[in-house]
């Protein structure tokens, strides 16, 4: 069983790629759709404060780890009882795009 975190943060960075994932999807298909995906991407953000899984983000060096919600990947990091994401990228993306965190 994992360990449980007081606090999920999600970073300006995240929120602002959360925000413009949602303005495309919402241009691109529908409102909707665009409501429906930033609800669950906001969801497994939260749902990481109880996550006891690991995952180890493999493009990034250091104590990064990363979950993903259908093409979204959630970048992370657990310090403490704090889990902090750094950025959501689409998995379609060339990986060096999530060194921008």
């Amino acid at each position: 069983m994992g360990l449980k975190r007081e606090k999920v943060i999600i970073t300006r960075k995240a929120q602002e790629s959360i925000r413009e994932y949602y303005n495309y999807i919402k241009r691109t298909a529908s409102q909707e759709s665009a409501h429906k995906v930033r609800k669950a991407i906001l969801d497994k953000c939260k749902g990481l404060k109880d996550f006891s899984g690991y995952s180890e983000e493999r493009y990034l060096k250091g104590d990064y780890r990363s979950v993903t919600q259908w093409d979204y990947n959630i970048i992370y990091t657990v310090a403490g009882n704090e889990v902090r994401i750094l950025n959501v990228i689409h998995t379609s993306e060339h990986p060096d795009k999530r060194k921008n965190i």
